[in-house]
């Protein structure tokens, strides 16, 4: 009887950037060769802020049979914080690292004199926004439609009042309901998110009809549950869940979203000064469901709230 054995090893020949200093607003091109190994599926690239305390972005690539790879940063925002030089860092088998120079705008970079482009300002501004479906754990609840809350706000006023002293800068449709869409009523204030998310999920004529109808976004975006959170933290979610990063890596996306308030915590602050000290493993299949679009980022963000609010994660 023979015995074949497979390599698990693979390793990386070169990688290059497109050139060497960057400032806000370029594209980082990055591209490179490796030993292909069919059973290594991925290519692990790191950006290393200058201090290396955290990183500017992270992505996993995989690469052509031929060996060969290429992947597109984009370079500004509030990763990028401070000038100098950057560490990209490529893993496939072996580690290989290169240098890069990065040259921070000397104006704000959501300025009108900012060197990025008005639509990447705008989806810079758009990170830090935010939702406030999100907010309040289970408020709106995906399970009751938009009118059931507009009704009770304007029929009783205790409600109201609460909600007011909740939500002082926004109308109640702009918490419970949906945004127009090009299809007349839909979605329809009389139906809950729940509603539309189990007929996506369980039909798939109707699933079919809306991928049509809006190319490029999930369920979830038209109900309004989705935020702006940058691709990098998605990223750092699937590579976290496979343990391709370590928990470290992961608390630092989960801190960047708590400081630039992409997650908000009522009634609780949190600072560059505090730091996230534990993770709990269970957390790794929300993070991987949410990041492969199986939960709502609604759910994943809540779960987060929870695990802080509970103490579960602890800040110091």
């Amino acid at each position: 009887m023979s015995v074949g054995i497979v390599s698990v090893y693979g390793s990386i020949q070169n990688f290059s950037t497109d050139k060497y200093t960057y400032s806000d607003g370029d594209s980082i091109i990055i591209s490179g060769q490796v030993d292909y190994n069919p059973n290594i599926p991925s290519i692990v690239l790191q950006i290393i802020n200058p201090d290396e305390t955290g990183f500017t972005g992270i992505d996993d690539i995989s690469p052509n049979p031929d060996g060969s790879f290429s992947t597109k940063f984009h370079v500004g925002g509030p990763t990028w914080s401070s000038s100098g030089s950057y560490k990209i860092k490529v893993s496939y088998g072996g580690i290989m690292e290169k240098t890069i120079s990065y040259k921070k705008s000397s104006t704000n970079e959501y300025g009108s004199d900012s060197v990025i482009p008005k639509n990447d300002r705008q989806n810079l501004q758009n990170e830090t926004s935010e939702n406030p479906k999100l907010r309040i754990n289970d408020f709106p609840s995906l399970d009751h439609s938009p009118q059931y809350y507009i009704d009770r706000y304007n029929n009783e006023p205790n409600y109201k009042a609460w909600f007011d002293s909740q939500f002082p800068n926004y109308s109640i449709i702009e918490v419970v309901g949906y945004k127009p869409t090009h299809i007349p009523d839909f979605p329809s204030l009389d139906h809950s998110p729940q509603y539309y998310i189990d007929r996506y999920n369980n039909e798939p004529n109707y699933k079919a009809w809306f991928d049509s109808q809006f190319p490029g976004q999930t369920i979830y975006d038209v109900l309004g549950f989705s935020i702006n959170i940058p691709d990098w933290i998605k990223n750092y979610a699937k590579l976290w869940r496979t343990g391709e990063i370590s928990d470290a890596q992961f608390i630092h996306s989960l801190e960047f979203m708590l400081d630039h308030k992409i997650i908000v915590i009522q009634n609780s602050s949190y600072s560059e000064e505090d730091s996230i000290t534990f993770v709990p493993n269970w957390v790794r299949n929300n993070a991987s469901w949410w990041a492969e679009d199986l939960i709502s980022q609604k759910e994943f963000v809540n779960s987060v709230k929870y695990l802080i609010e509970e103490n579960i994660i602890e800040l110091q």
